[in-house]
């Protein structure tokens, strides 16, 4: 039964429609670890940063009626939390780490603390008619029969990830910032001899992070569920950072991540709607983790063989 489920959604490339939007989050919330982990400023707050844009999309999205607003405002407030990462870890020597990890806890515990003072809610907030991140259908496109279902359809948050992957190789690799954020992040006493303002290209590097963390959270909240969930993230954040080390530092190999680790909660997404399933729903849910587990020890046995193999 289990097995039939899954290969009539391959069939009928519903399984697809689920890779694409579970992968869209992991996908920009690693791009965004990407350019702060070359930087030399690894972001460990990116799930807290996702929750904070998460709830915040939702919020001014649903008391002003307009979809863009609440991306917009999501995106400020990731931005502006990023900064002020940057301000405890660059300015008063706070360790990055230590700095990432309280704003995950900050996400955690505030987000929860405004639900409940703003909507009266402890557990979620669904707001009624909340407009919702805008689905591309393609003209012409959308009507051949295979095409169209792998094309068309999807969030437009789908294609400004697969764009942002684009974006992001010419940013690193074909603009003067991208070579100075490289020598940031492997030299920075060197870069800064040559006159790089090494400081101010962390900033920039934790606020790319926060912007890319800010789609990925609004995206959950206004896109995928269309209401804000206590926790909703669920470890994306810290999935992201995985896909940032299998993805080897590049953003063509993070793409190919993402699809990894979405299709592993795809296929955990599938399996929990098959009735009377024998299958463990505790099981099904461990998979995008085990992925994650098993994706870890993959690079680091990469990793020592490669050492190895050098003179």
């Amino acid at each position: 039964m289990v097995w039939q489920t899954i290969w009539g959604q391959i069939v009928d490339l519903s399984l697809v429609a689920v890779l694409l939007r579970l992968m869209t989050p992991i996908l920009l919330a690693s791009l965004g670890g990407l350019i702060s982990d070359i930087g030399g400023v690894i972001n460990i707050g990116l799930e807290g940063l996702m929750l904070m844009s998460a709830f915040t999309s939702i919020a001014v999205g649903s008391s002003t009626g307009n979809w863009a607003v609440g991306v917009l405002a999501g995106v400020a407030t990731s931005v502006l939390i990023s900064y002020g990462m940057g301000f405890f870890s660059l300015k008063m020597k706070v360790d990055i780490i230590i700095t990432g990890f309280a704003v995950n806890i900050f996400g955690s515990g505030f987000t929860i603390f405004l639900m409940s003072k703003i909507y009266g809610m402890t557990g979620n907030y669904s707001p009624t008619g909340a407009p919702r991140i805008p689905v591309v259908n393609i003209p012409f496109i959308e009507d051949i029969p295979v095409l169209g279902k792998l094309l068309s359809g999807h969030s437009l948050m789908v294609w400004i990830a697969l764009l942002s992957v684009a974006f992001c190789m010419f940013l690193i690799y074909r603009t003067p910032y991208g070579v100075h954020l490289r020598s940031v992040g492997e030299a920075p006493y060197a870069a800064q001899s040559l006159g790089i303002p090494a400081k101010r290209i962390q900033y920039s590097a934790l606020a790319w992070s926060g912007a890319f963390a800010g789609l990925a959270g609004a995206f959950m909240s206004n896109g995928l569920t269309n209401m804000f969930v206590k926790d909703m993230t669920a470890g994306t954040g810290f999935l992201a950072l995985a896909v940032v080390l299998l993805g080897n530092r590049n953003p063509i190999g993070i793409l190919l991540g993402s699809l990894i680790f979405g299709l592993a909660s795809a296929l955990a997404t599938i399996v929990q709607t098959v009735p009377n399933s024998p299958i463990p729903s505790q099981f099904i849910q461990m998979i995008p983790y085990v992925v994650t587990i098993a994706a870890l020890v993959f690079f680091a046995l990469r990793n020592k063989r490669r050492l190895a193999t050098m003179p």
